[in-house]
């Protein structure tokens, strides 16, 4: 009787173990449910998910949020600007504002209302024509566009200076600009005045193309190797403007 008792015993004991066990495990499978389970499907799992309703395709940080590294309120991935110099205001794209639309950004701009098509220099600063400043110093502050070794290619930085440019000439009716391309000395001169007309003629469709403005606002030249500005071969890789009275 007393070994009945016992066998008992250790059966009902054994049975409690194995519901225990049985709740334990129905517990864990839901903690591992809820810890796999990534409603928004970037990568990061609800419990641990930040922001539970990213959009679909944005770019993430370890947390779950939708990356902003310039802090403009725009995602990283559509931002046309994402290293927006922070406090800088922005418009709906994410590219800093030129208030006055003389092509220094407001954050540079250490006059902040000029008036439209005036020429300014790299500050945002009028440059003021009316005493009689020559048409050759007037186009030294007209931004120059640089090129690669052996390349005709404007480049996506380059072609942002030309905004300048064509903010100038949609501001003023009247001005034309001499396209003058150059080059360094690697190559035989022959070779580089191909090259330098080239390059003239890539920034010429970049005008047209890109900013919508008419060839016959331009002349295309090229000197080659023949007027360097510098020791240095990627200064003398450039194209630059020339007002043409």
């Amino acid at each position: 009787m007393k070994y009945l008792v016992l066998a008992a015993s250790t059966m009902i004991l054994a049975s409690c173990g194995v519901k225990d066990l049985e709740t334990q495990v129905a517990s864990l499978k839901g903690d591992l449910a809820k810890v796999q389970k990534d409603s928004d499907g970037d990568g990061v799992s609800d419990a641990f998910d930040l922001e539970p309703n990213t959009p679909k395709g944005a770019m993430i940080d370890g947390s779950g949020r939708a990356l902003d590294l310039d802090g403009d309120g725009i995602r990283h991935e559509l931002d046309t600007d994402p290293y927006t110099q922070r406090g800088a205001r922005t418009d709906a794209s994410g590219a800093e504002l030129d208030s006055d639309g003389d092509g220094i950004v407001d954050s540079k701009d250490k006059e902040p209302n000029t008036p439209a098509g005036s020429l300014v220099n790299w500050q945002g600063k009028r440059i003021d024509v009316s005493g009689g400043l020559s048409s050759a110093v007037a186009s030294a502050f007209i931004p120059e566009v640089l090129f690669a070794t052996n390349s005709i290619t404007v480049s996506a930085d380059e072609e942002a200076k030309l905004a300048v440019v064509a903010k100038m000439v949609k501001a003023n009716p009247s001005l034309r600009l001499q396209i003058i391309g150059h080059a360094d000395k690697t190559g035989s001169e022959k070779t580089n005045l191909k090259v330098g007309e080239r390059r003239a003629k890539a920034v010429l469709r970049a005008l047209t193309t890109t900013y919508s403005l008419p060839e016959s606002r331009f002349d295309v030249v090229s000197k080659g190797e023949n007027d360097p500005i510098s020791k240095k071969n990627q200064h003398n890789r450039r194209v630059e403007f020339v007002v043409i009275k």
